[in-house]
């Protein structure tokens, strides 16, 4: 499985939207399962690829180094997660980051990734006690 950034307005406005939320203290994840894969605003390989989005609002946090370290963060997170969970029925990823944050020194690993885990793990509770409601 590859994880790749998730591009085009449509399926960025799309994985808002459409997808189940989760949250966190500091983050909101938004989920699309690979059941959607056939829809018009899927992304291209939806079926075999884990498509993944971060946006860190400038007013919580104001420096631009700040809001990139956050996001390299979450993105290894979530590579983690897949190789941890070789099996995982989200087509696409759309993270927010919630928490106000002044310096970088504040953005470690250490914080983020637990939060990544909680929200991914919340997902996969959820899709798959669902699955297992359907006949």
């Amino acid at each position: 499985m590859n994880i790749r950034a998730l591009k085009g307005r449509s399926q960025i406005t799309t994985a808002f939207r459409r997808g189940k939320k989760c949250a966190s203290d500091s983050l909101v994840v938004h989920c699309r399962t690979r059941k959607h894969a056939n829809e018009p605003d899927a992304p291209q390989g939806g079926h075999q690829d884990l498509f993944i989005i971060c946006a860190v609002r400038k007013k919580q946090v104001p420096l631009a180094v700040t809001r990139n370290r956050i996001k390299r963060i979450v993105r290894e997170s979530v590579r983690s997660f897949v190789k941890a969970n070789p099996i995982v029925p989200f087509m696409t990823l759309a993270f927010v980051w919630q928490k106000p944050m002044k310096h970088h020194s504040e953005a470690t690993t250490r914080e983020i990734k637990p939060q990544v885990d909680d929200v991914l793990k919340q997902a996969m509770q959820y899709f798959s006690g669902k699955q297992e409601m359907m006949p």
